[in-house]
């Protein structure tokens, strides 16, 4: 199993190998956060492309903003990577109790809590990562346009991605309330991402 001090540091060929192998993680969801860092770290690079150019001054302001928004973004992301894998190795040794053991267990809950708000997490930053690339499809140098589109196909299925991994441990969740409350918030959450990506979609097929 891939530890948590180590996933970050891997080679991508070694990490891909060790998302293949017959182990637990790094698993979909510290795949998922990496595929929103690679989203917003996307999005990034157009925008240090399209700073700095005449054609693009008046928008310098807001694309300044927008870099640091993507570039923090991205941290985030890659700790969600790590954050996953620790949340996930807390949930599967308490999984290994039996089943009154562990109800009774006083770190249940916030265990399978922090189970899901990792991905839960990663979900909202894509989405925001998502909303902001779609103010963005003007302004940004016409070059790294298909850029910015990827970088919004990522993110887009960041956010749906995030969703699947927050719905297999709401079961877990005592409070069933919460956890119907929580899979409807995604749901919205994925509906709303699916809107903004077609506006983006559309832009791209149209400009390119």
């Amino acid at each position: 199993m891939t530890t948590t001090s180590d996933i970050l540091n891997l080679p991508v060929r070694d990490f891909l190998a060790a998302t293949a192998a017959k182990q637990p993680t790094p698993g979909g969801g510290s795949v998922t956060a990496l595929a929103g860092a690679l989203a917003s770290s996307l999005a990034a690079m157009a925008l240090r492309y399209t700073i700095g150019k005449k054609a693009y001054a008046a928008y310098e302001p807001e694309l300044t903003a927008a870099l640091t928004q993507f570039d923090t973004a991205s941290k985030m992301l890659q700790e969600l990577i790590t954050e996953d894998i620790a949340a996930y190795d807390a949930l599967s040794q308490m999984l290994k109790l039996p089943e009154p053991d562990r109800l009774a267990h006083p770190d249940y809950t916030a265990t399978v809590v922090a189970a899901i708000r990792a991905p839960q997490t990663t979900g909202a930053i894509a989405e925001n990562i998502l909303h902001l690339a779609s103010t963005l499809t003007g302004k940004t140098n016409k070059f790294l346009l298909s850029d910015l589109g990827i970088a919004a196909v990522f993110a887009h299925a960041t956010v749906h991605a995030s969703e699947l991994n927050v719905r297999i441990n709401l079961p877990l969740l005592p409070n069933k309330e919460e956890a119907a409350a929580l899979k409807q918030s995604l749901h919205d959450q994925s509906l709303k991402a699916d809107k903004t990506y077609e506006e983006i979609r559309s832009f791209m097929l149209k400009t390119l």
